[in-house]
């Protein structure tokens, strides 16, 4: 498992990817544990999920989002083909109701496409090689963050031109003069105009 970070244009943002559900000795799910004694101690939590240990469904990224107490996690479902990828997205709002959606990562436009679909997107590259954790979903992470700047209220369904918010960090990055920053979010933007 790996936590890491990086910012973009003034936003930081954190991932983490996980493999496995953390327990607590006792057996119980650490992150609900974590949760409810942040609740307890008058905190806004969000509840950073794993696999889904009822259906075998693996995370390959999960996120949280602390403005709105909510999370996101992509699994890997079972049947998982690598020909045809289709990864399980669940969002769990700040009252701990859970919605999912199925991700067809050939069907998704970086163009127009929402939080949703890109977070897929993106695991897909990590998963097939094409790009590691921190050159694609971490990216996403960031880049959510600059696309929701105008101070719109955030949606994980909320469709964004991706490609145009990857293109504004670089433009901020050359500005600021971090050459090899510009050119790392380079490589993520090539990887989005397809």
């Amino acid at each position: 498992m790996s936590i890491n970070g990086v910012g973009a244009a003034g936003y930081q943002t954190t991932g983490y990817e996980t493999r496995k559900t953390e327990r607590s000795a006792s057996g119980e799910n650490f992150a609900q544990h974590a949760a409810e004694a942040a609740q307890a101690a008058g905190q806004a939590t969000a509840i950073l999920h794993g696999s889904d240990e009822e259906t075998g469904d693996i995370a390959v990224f999960s996120n949280v989002c602390f403005v709105n107490n909510s999370s996101i996690t992509v699994y890997k479902t079972q049947d998982f083909d690598p020909n045809n990828p289709v990864y399980k997205v669940k969002i769990w709002d700040k009252s701990g109701n859970v919605t999912e959606q199925m991700v067809d990562v050939s069907k998704v436009d970086p163009k127009n496409c929402s939080t949703i679909e890109m977070y897929a997107y993106t695991a897909d590259l990590k998963e097939s090689g094409k790009g590691s954790f921190e050159d694609t979903v971490l990216k996403a992470a960031a880049a959510k963050y600059e696309g929701q700047e105008d101070g719109s209220s955030f949606s994980f369904s909320t469709k964004m031109d991706w490609v145009d918010i990857v293109k504004e960090v670089m433009q901020s990055l050359y500005s600021y003069g971090d050459m090899k920053g510009y050119m790392d979010w380079k490589a993520f933007l090539g990887l989005l105009e397809r």
